[in-house]
């Protein structure tokens, strides 16, 4: 007898709700949840493919240990277990803390508990070396920007209420993800087509003419790299005409003439000859949004994996701020939390939190470089930089990293500089992978631990609980039950630390040792204080938007109120490099410019594997317009070398009209290992190419996150020999 069960996708941080249907626990058919009213039925073709990724010929079914001969056979979960935690304790007895370091990918996010037993098993054995793969794409939009400048605690504008929204690097109609007060994550186009029938006007900067940009009201199609310099152009003019919020800006705000006469140089003209847009461009962008009055701009991981993206967060917070684009006393917020606690918020700012100044934990890598600090913790609860985790394993001292426990993640497809990733890899004393398949990293683990796929587990929307517009959440059953011999990520670290003999304690209370508890019962004490108690998301059926009491923006307390730093120490020496960037000439013997992007059938390195993804293409072109590749006489599908300071790749070429000339577009996490015996080049158009191995994560890092240049790379291209 079948029975349905709603639940959720968690292919990505979209989350989009499901009707499962079940028989003699087998997953029979999977369809979008109509019913609910947030998403609207809306699903996209990953999701639609867990059934087939559930029983894939290349999901393991069981552990694998690794033999003296590099093979790897199957091995009981309970004693792989046994073995780490051995292992873990020797190599903790002999090097320290330090050196037992987690690597937590893009996976580890869709399991609701994981990213929380993991920070306390780091805490249970004195651990710093907790790494995330917000490090690698993102720090200074989640920690570095906050920290400089500080934070608005009424929360800013919201999609929902936006008259205007500035939307920098981010496909979200493709990438499923944005901050909020971009287009929403949750049924995109649907989002996107309301907001433009209400009014919401539309800036995208974009090289490329994207599917966001092809539908905004302007698209600033910029040379890459220039995108800081552009933000600070289009304050120039809103400071110079006068569209910001003075009362604003003397509440709330310092050094705002500061800040003026920095961003002076960047005239509109100036910027524009070396972005190669018209400067009546920039100045109508700067107009539309100055206007406003409501709405907020935002980046995605294409600039922020660009030149300057420390500065160019910093700027895009106070285009935000001088502009006030922020809720104030007495106005509703939108979306105050289903699970997060119910604290006021106060129409005040909380100034910068520059952590790395105040006796922070350093990278050892950091002492080396001149112009990187960085450092942990990152936030509240810790993180280290992932762009130095191979440097960090390779440089031997105190403190050197000996092992590494990969979780949902795949660091020789997705670390800057894929060669020394790989040395670093080969180097540890172990490597445990918690991986769905014999994945590129996952073949030179020591361990390979069979995980449970989201349909497998229970679950609640706790990532994305404050990114909704409506106070919404969803908790789902466990849809089928796993077969095989299988585990969850957070169940690892509870096995694990109780092996070793360590007790694990979360921010709001302590795990129990002497049994492993539930996964709700892990759930409710993470949650523990919610607006909403976990009992009742559970209880609701599917996906809800919770009746939570409105939270109105109280005022200010004068006892702690502090303000927004618009111009805070440093900015005037990333400033300078901006405007030196816009007079800089041309690289003549690496004359294009590499850009990343996302694909739409893939989420990073997970889906091509699959069917109907497959059918869809399973290579990773390099992009180019039809006029670049008349001028380097190569046709569409040729074999191409692009080729950089760094290194070479080969790629499969593919004309683009939507690509701006000089610009080759490319998406990451792709190909295979570049050790020689993987023979990826010969596979290029089977599994593309991994543009890593062009980046030097030693070169242009940023400060404080070390963050390198992963795209804006300078490049050659080339028909191959």
């Amino acid at each position: 007898m079948s029975e349905q069960i709603k639940t959720y996708c968690r292919f990505c941080h979209a989350y989009c709700p499901m009707v499962a249907t079940v028989d003699d626990n087998k997953l029979i058919d999977l369809q979008p949840d109509t019913d609910n009213e947030v998403y609207g039925g809306y699903t996209c073709i990953k999701g639609r493919q867990l059934i087939e990724q559930i029983d894939h010929p290349s999901r393991l079914q069981q552990s694998q240990k690794r033999q003296e001969n590099g093979d790897h056979t199957a091995i009981a979960t309970d004693q792989a277990l046994d073995e780490i935690a051995d292992k873990l304790t020797s190599i903790l007895e002999r090097y320290g803390p330090r050196s037992i370091a987690s690597y937590n990918g893009t996976y580890s996010y869709q399991n609701s508990a994981a990213h929380d037993v993991t920070r306390a098993f780091h805490r249970a054995i004195d651990s710093p070396s907790y790494y995330c793969s917000v490090t690698i794409d993102q720090p200074a939009k989640v920690a570095i920007g906050p920290a400089r400048m500080g934070w608005w605690n009424g929360g800013a504008h919201m999609w929902n209420d936006a008259d205007v929204a500035l939307i920098i690097g981010c496909n979200t109609l493709v990438s499923h993800f944005s901050i909020p007060g971009g287009i929403p994550s949750f049924s995109p186009h649907n989002a996107l087509r309301e907001g433009k029938k209400r009014g919401v006007k539309v800036i995208c900067v974009d090289p490329r003419e994207t599917e966001v940009a092809k539908r905004a009201d302007l698209h600033l199609q910029v040379r890459p790299g220039h995108d800081a310099a552009l933000v600070a152009a289009m304050l120039n003019v809103i400071i110079n005409e006068e569209l910001y919020d003075r009362d604003f800006c003397a509440q709330h705000t310092e050094h705002f003439e500061e800040l003026a006469a920095a961003v002076a140089p960047f005239t509109a003209d100036s910027v524009a000859a070396a972005a190669g847009i018209e400067a009546a461009e920039i100045e109508q962008a700067a107009r539309l949004f100055g206007a406003g009055p409501r709405g907020t701009a935002t980046t995605g991981t294409g600039p922020e994996m660009g030149p300057h993206p420390n500065l160019l967060q910093h700027l895009v917070q106070a285009l935000n701020s001088i502009c006030g684009r922020y809720y104030r006393e007495g106005e509703r917020m939108p979306n105050p939390g289903v699970l997060t606690p119910n604290i006021p918020r106060r129409a005040q700012a909380t100034g910068p939190q520059p952590q790395w100044l105040e006796g922070a934990l350093k990278s050892r890598i950091s002492q080396d470089i001149g112009e990187i600090t960085v450092l942990s913790p990152y936030g509240p609860k810790g993180e280290m930089p992932t762009a130095v985790l191979s440097d960090e394993i390779l440089t031997p001292g105190d403190g050197q990293i000996r092992a590494l426990i990969v979780v949902g993640g795949q660091p020789l497809l997705a670390f800057p500089d894929q060669e020394k990733t790989l040395r670093a890899l080969q180097s540890l004393e172990l490597l445990v992978c918690i991986d769905l398949k014999m994945s590129p990293t996952s073949r030179l683990a020591d361990y390979v631990l069979a995980p449970k796929l989201c349909l497998e587990r229970e679950d609640v929307t706790l990532l994305t609980d404050i990114w909704h517009d409506k106070p919404y959440s969803q908790y789902t059953p466990t849809v089928v039950e796993a077969e095989g011999d299988k585990i969850e990520e957070w169940e690892f670290f509870w096995e694990i630390a109780q092996r070793m003999g360590v007790a694990l304690e979360l921010d709001n209370g302590a795990l129990d040792m002497s049994q492993k508890p539930s996964k709700f019962e892990v759930l409710n004490i993470i949650t523990k204080g919610s607006r909403v108690p976990l009992d009742a998301v559970r209880a609701a059926d599917g996906g809800t938007v919770f009746d939570v009491p409105d939270v109105m923006v109280q005022s200010a307390d004068p006892e702690t109120a502090q303000r927004l730093e618009l111009f805070p120490p440093g900015l005037d020496v990333e400033l300078a490099a901006a405007l030196d960037d816009l007079q800089a000439a041309d690289n003549q013997d690496y004359p294009l410019l590499l850009v990343s992007r996302r694909m739409k059938n893939t989420y990073n390195s997970t889906g091509p594997e699959l069917s109907l993804l497959k059918a869809k293409g399973t290579t990773n072109p390099a992009f180019i317009h039809p006029d670049e590749l008349k001028k380097l006489g190569i046709s569409d599908g040729d074999i191409v070398e692009v080729r950089s300071e760094r290194g070479a790749i080969p790629a499969v070429a593919a004309a683009s009209d939507d690509v701006r000339p000089g610009v080759v577009s490319m998406a990451h996490c792709w190909g295979d290992s570049p050790d020689p015996a993987a023979k990826a080049n010969a596979k290029v158009r089977e599994i593309g190419s991994n543009t890593n191995r062009l980046i030097d994560n030693r070169k242009h890092a940023e400060k404080y996150s070390g963050i390198p240049r992963q795209s804006c790379i300078p490049v050659a291209v080339c028909k191959a020999s």
